[in-house]
């Protein structure tokens, strides 16, 4: 264990770098996993603009004519090119000056210009476009007369006598503008929707340190890699979730993944055996990396190579071997034995198989208060009375990295095998997850990557679903004859 311990603790003072040739296999994955986020802020955001806008929109009105400007004289109207480009300076000067939108008010009974005034000039020219801009459509209409009337009256005070012809004039005007703000708003809002769900994949994908695959994972921990479990597809069509589940008591199970279980299992019970170990701790960094079904999946298949196996769900706060097995009954739990309440013989209940046999202690009713019990006498001494039931004990724990209960049972075991889900867990969850076990004392066996897609590269296919198990329509497991024991508990057949 020194040994181990100084290893380990050499990669764990490794500093986490940023493979920049994996970056872009990263970004894949994290399209893949967050597209949804980024339609999904899209849309609610194009939504939330829209209802924003057009609830607070305010229609405008525009007005506008298109005019030609003459300054007169003695010798009549006239325009050149000196006179063009003083207009052009002049013109919009005078609309918007204070004195025009007094005339203006003043003509029209107001206090103020209800309005905007501006105008636009066609270079070198004395062509000018006036716009006028108000709430309401007549008041915009009116606004645009009173302009045109009191015009030259200012001006004649700038640039003299000024002489304009209405060329082209819009009349009362409609509101075409609410369209087009609204086509825009949702347009923008989709925009930035879209930009903060990529800028949080970017920071998904920069800090979400995980390990991608077996080679990878070799570089962090110094421990002997068993083997993958592939990652399998399964179409869930029931609410059952056994249906989709991949348990060996699932009869749907592809064949891919029941050949890679029973490899896992050789090297495993092959490991035990060399070092003459009878009892195993099966647990992973955080929950969801399939710890329970592969310490299930090890159980059934050790049980079927003709070993007599004992399973124990020792995750008291959260018990999920009954839901592995597809065990609905109610049975007396761990935390029943050790408190002395019921007898270990009436709290197994045995599951037969064609060659060995398979004995479950369930983990009973969900209780954060019970946990304190794996680390007393109590749970060393039934370990002690179960190695002398079976030729294997398997024990499933709470994950190393988030409670104690895997290092306080560690003590009283031989040996723990570490289950790691690719694409998953962050390198740091896993190697503190692994010491912390591991300052317990107890032999780390290897650890089991699970969820394994570089199956696909080798041709297992394992994307079809349920497919190839076609014509059978919805699963229905076939009824078990039952029988009972000397404690009046039903076995399984």
């Amino acid at each position: 264990m020194s040994e181990y311990n100084e290893s380990y603790s050499t990669r764990l003072d490794e500093p986490e770098k940023i493979d920049l040739k994996k970056f872009l296999p990263d970004i894949r994955r994290g399209i893949k996993k967050l597209w949804w986020v980024v339609i999904g802020l899209a849309v609610l955001f194009a939504f939330q603009s829209y209802f924003s806008v057009s609830s607070s929109y305010q229609p405008e009105y525009v007005a506008e004519a298109t005019m030609s400007v003459k300054t007169t004289g003695n010798a009549g109207s006239y325009i050149n090119a000196q006179t063009a480009q003083q207009l052009e300076k002049v013109f919009p000067y005078i609309l918007t000056s204070g004195v025009l939108q007094d005339v203006i008010a003043e003509d029209m009974g107001l206090d103020a210009v209800p309005g905007t005034i501006s105008a636009s000039a066609e270079e070198g020219t004395n062509l000018f476009t006036l716009s006028v801009t108000a709430s309401d459509p007549q008041v915009a209409y009116d606004l645009l007369q009173s302009v045109i009337k009191n015009y030259p009256q200012v001006a004649e005070f700038v640039i003299g006598k000024t002489q304009l012809e209405i060329l082209d004039e819009t009349g009362i005007p409609e509101d075409t503008q609410k369209e087009q703000v609204i086509r825009g708003s949702y347009k923008r809002g989709a925009l930035k929707g879209a930009l903060l769900g990529l800028l949080l994949m970017c920071i998904y994908i920069l800090t979400r340190h995980t390990v991608k695959s077996r080679k990878e994972l070799r570089r962090y921990i110094n421990l002997e890699d068993f083997g993958s479990l592939p990652y399998v597809r399964a179409k869930k069509r029931r609410k059952d979730k056994f249906f989709s589940s991949l348990s060996l008591m699932n009869g749907r199970v592809p064949q891919v993944y029941l050949e890679a279980i029973r490899k896992v299992c050789i090297k495993v019970t092959k490991e035990m055996e060399q070092k003459k170990y009878k009892t195993l701790l099966v647990t992973s960094s955080v929950s969801g990396e399939g710890k329970t079904t592969l310490a299930v999946n090890l159980a059934i298949t050790a049980a079927k190579r003709g070993q007599n196996v004992i399973l124990v769900d020792c995750d008291i706060r959260n018990p999920s071997v009954a839901g592995a097995m597809n065990d609905k009954g109610k049975y007396p739990g761990l935390s029943a034995v050790l408190r002395g309440k019921k007898e270990l013989e009436s709290a197994l209940t045995t599951v037969k198989m064609e060659n060995g046999s398979l004995r479950i202690l369930y983990g009973g009713k969900p209780n954060d208060k019970n946990s304190s019990l794996l680390g007393t006498k109590a749970m060393a001494e039934l370990i002690e009375n179960l190695k002398e039931k079976a030729d294997i004990v398997i024990l499933d724990t709470a994950p190393s990295d988030i409670l104690a209960d895997a290092a306080a049972l560690a003590k009283f075991v031989d040996a723990a095998c570490y289950v790691v889900k690719q694409d998953y867990t962050r390198i740091r969850e896993i190697r503190a997850g692994v010491q912390f076990l591991a300052m317990s004392g107890v032999d780390i066996l290897g650890y089991i990557f699970n969820g394994d897609t570089s199956v696909r590269s080798r041709g297992y296919g394992y994307n079809y679903g349920y497919k190839r198990y076609g014509g059978y329509g919805y699963y229905h497991k076939p009824k078990r004859k039952q029988s009972k024991d000397k404690y009046g508990r039903v076995i399984k057949e």
